[in-house]
């Protein structure tokens, strides 16, 4: 394996993707790649056109899951906790001054810095995000704006962005519109790692949001997002034939390859 660098996010998903806990032997690590893709081979599937998908979306994220913790034991590195999406539990939430840095993506606005969004009543022109903070006590989520402006979380919406996992979009379409995973899709990647049996609902509501993103995509005459929309829309029905672990298999490489992009 070329030489890189390996965040501890990237080696925390490879040992929850293998099912590893640290420390790892090179001979450990042998054994449980081999158990899983001895499953999860695509030449395993090739009757059906859904599980080969499924299983070649899972069997390269082993390969690369392999690879990352390799790199880790030859780096000699403090070993991170597993964790699917790379982050372990945030503690306990204590009072902050409104100065103080946030997480880079608030675990539950799905926003971070630099996001742009829109405040009810929705009508305006959309406003940087300088970070999030949570209130002691009442447990109000504020989302911290441009200009020393603030507001509640269940008064803010993303604008100008494109989810590549369901489709959902919002305006303008601009040169600042990005590429992301929506806050729903972020919460969904979460639930996953907690709760595997909701992959069934979480394809139905990726349809279903992938039928809004089109209709939004037609209100603001954009093509692109509307094709996007339409693709993922596409993606979600093929998968209602998919069996339990192909489902769950499909669904975790859409979200783990969108977030990682996007948060990269």
């Amino acid at each position: 394996m070329r030489r890189r660098a390996i965040r501890a996010s990237q080696c925390a998903r490879a040992l929850w993707l293998l099912g590893l806990r640290p420390p790892v032997e090179e001979d450990e690590l042998a054994r449980a790649w081999k158990a899983r893709v001895a499953r999860t081979h695509p030449d395993l599937h090739a009757s059906s056109e859904h599980r080969s998908e499924a299983a070649t979306v899972l069997t390269r994220a082993l390969n690369d899951a392999r690879d990352v913790v390799q790199a880790w034991i030859e780096s000699g590195r403090e070993w991170p906790e597993p964790s699917m999406g790379g982050r372990r539990e945030p503690p306990r939430p204590r009072p902050v001054a409104p100065e103080q840095a946030t997480q880079a993506v608030c675990r539950r606005t799905g926003l971070r810095a630099g996001d742009r969004v829109r405040v009810w009543p929705y009508d305006g022109e959309p406003v940087a995000v300088r970070g999030t903070e949570l209130e002691a006590g009442a447990g109000v989520v504020w989302v911290l704006l441009a200009e020393g402006a603030a507001a509640p979380a269940n008064r803010v919406r993303l604008a100008a962005y494109g989810c590549p996992v369901c489709g959902a979009c919002a305006g303008p379409v601009d040169a600042k519109l990005v590429t992301r995973p929506c806050g729903d899709c972020l919460r969904d990647l979460r639930l996953l790692e907690q709760r595997p049996a909701e992959a069934t609902r979480i394809r139905s509501a990726i349809e279903a949001r992938s039928e809004a993103g089109r209709a939004e995509a037609r209100s603001l005459e954009s093509e692109w997002l509307h094709h996007r929309a339409t693709e993922r829309g596409r993606w979600a029905r093929r998968l209602r034939t998919a069996g339990a672990d192909d489902l769950h298999a499909a669904l975790l490489g859409a979200f783990t390859r969108a977030f990682e992009r996007w948060a990269a």
